[in-house]
């Protein structure tokens, strides 16, 4: 499996905005996508920090969901939210505790 981890700097005030737009418009759209395996956003509202983590049961699915345009769609549309540029890193899933 892969991952994709995008870390990102959030407006303080627009927390509660970005995890809903992540729960109600981003996951099922990511459940939508062929091979996508599980999502996570994780937030640190004492730094206004922000994780996106999204696993992928092959590198070909991760990156065939960034080429459609749908990463860039919602990075996009959640730049309202970030207090900066996130940054975007990828992984392999070397364990996976369930």
């Amino acid at each position: 499996m892969y991952a994709r981890v995008i870390q990102f700097p959030l407006k303080s005030e627009s927390i509660p905005d970005a995890i809903n737009y992540f729960r109600d418009s981003v996951g099922p759209a990511l459940k939508e996508l062929d091979g996508f395996k599980n999502s996570r956003m994780l937030t640190n509202p004492v730094d206004n920090k922000g994780l996106m983590v999204t696993i992928w049961e092959s590198e070909a699915a991760r990156q065939a969901a960034e080429s459609s345009g749908f990463l860039q769609d919602i990075l996009k549309h959640m730049s309202n939210y970030f207090a900066g540029a996130p940054t975007v890193d990828y992984y392999e899933v070397s364990v996976q505790i369930v």
